[in-house]
């Protein structure tokens, strides 16, 4: 739980919220929305419901680590030219993917919403 409170104040460093955090994150966001937007998982529905859930909760963390990211990203020293450069390119693929996350949470609560709304219509 320090971890966290550290990750979320910005006192973990750059490369460790970026690399370690952040990248592997994504990659699973990634990978688990593409399999299920292709349907990867469509002939195991276990392995479907996995990919979705997996989807699910790296899109609600992501937000998350891209707020740490950016916080990292701005306690990151800036002597040299590259390190400005690291930093801002942190700041910016923070954005991104804090705001496509945002996006991919809104359309599963829409999808939430229309399967609820169905059987509730349905029923």
């Amino acid at each position: 739980m320090k971890f966290l409170a550290r990750l979320a104040t910005g006192e973990v460093a750059l490369w460790c919220a970026f690399w370690l955090i952040g990248t592997p994150l994504a990659v699973v966001w990634n990978v688990s929305g593409t399999c299920t937007v292709v349907g990867c998982g469509i002939q195991e529905p276990w392995f479907g419901a996995l990919l979705l859930l997996l989807f699910t909760l790296s899109t609600i963390a992501i937000p998350f680590v891209s707020i740490a990211i950016w916080r990292s990203a701005s306690r990151y020293p800036r002597q040299a030219w590259w390190q400005k450069l690291a930093a801002y390119g942190a700041k910016l693929a923070a954005a991104v993917s804090g705001s496509l996350a945002v996006v991919g949470l809104l359309v599963l609560l829409y999808m939430i919403f229309v399967f609820v709304y169905a059987a509730i219509d349905r029923g």
